[in-house]
């Protein structure tokens, strides 16, 4: 084969190669695991606030979560500031005795305490924690 010949499918080897990789790459959408994710709802009855607000962030090598939990109450819950440990999508970090286990998605954060209880945290707009 002629030195030629060979530069020339060597050339589309590499281009059909890289078209895969990159299609690829570009059919999936990019989650990041930083962001706020919440379900606080507000009681219909007694207006007290319930449910869940966890903001993480990546700072100084590693990850931190911000979690606030209401569980009846009119005012928003005093946030605790704890490590995250964060392995790919998968999120885990410790609340007092409470451990917490979850998975982020491009629509939010599903999280799991020690108990088994299940707990679906809708993804917000960063902005939205300093409203």
């Amino acid at each position: 084969m002629k030195l030629t010949t060979r530069a020339i499918l060597f050339s589309i080897i590499c281009v059909v190669v890289l078209t895969g990789a990159i299609t690829r790459n570009f059919g999936q959408p990019m989650v990041t695991v930083a962001g706020v994710y919440e379900n606080f709802t507000v009681g219909r009855g007694s207006g007290d606030l319930e449910g869940m607000r966890v903001v993480i962030v990546p700072a100084g090598g590693g990850y931190y979560a911000i979690v606030q939990v209401a569980q009846g109450g009119a005012e928003d819950p005093k946030p605790e500031f704890v490590p995250a440990d964060v392995k790919g999508k998968s999120v885990s970090f410790s609340l007092g005795d409470d451990k917490y286990t979850g998975t982020v998605t491009a629509a939010g954060l599903a999280l799991k305490d020690a108990s088994g209880q299940s707990h679906s945290l809708k993804r917000k707009a960063c902005s939205s924690y300093f409203k």
